[in-house]
């Protein structure tokens, strides 16, 4: 469980989830972390691929993960953090996108998002 809170304050959430998973802890603790994990990959790193991996990973459908993303998107504005849904290049479409334009491509382009090679 210390390996799990030391990943958590480095705001490693991916390894957390997985360190997590690993010691077998509660349903609640491993869905708080992989719905952190989701935000750090998705929202602030905006991979397509490592969201959907993880979706993959945990059983989430593509409704699942945008409900965790607005969530937490919602979250981060109240809190006055809007920059982090600002734009940011976007290697796929080569524009620069914001948040909520990136999620809409993420859902467009879902089924054609192949984590195996990595390449939609």
């Amino acid at each position: 469980m210390r390996e799990v809170e030391t990943e958590i304050e480095r705001k490693n959430f991916i390894r957390a989830l997985f360190l997590a998973k690993k010691a077998n802890l509660s349903e609640d603790k491993i869905k708080e972390i992989a719905h952190r994990a989701i935000w750090q990959a998705g929202g602030i790193g905006r991979n397509p691929y490592g969201v959907k991996q993880l979706a993959q990973e945990l059983g989430y459908s593509k409704e699942e993960v945008k409900e965790i993303l607005l969530e937490q998107a919602k979250r981060e504005e109240e809190s006055g953090n809007k920059k982090i849904l600002g734009f940011c290049y976007d290697y796929r479409s080569g524009k620069y996108l914001d948040f909520h334009n990136w999620l809409e491509r993420l859902l467009k382009e879902w089924d054609k998002i192949n984590i195996d090679s990595g390449r939609g």
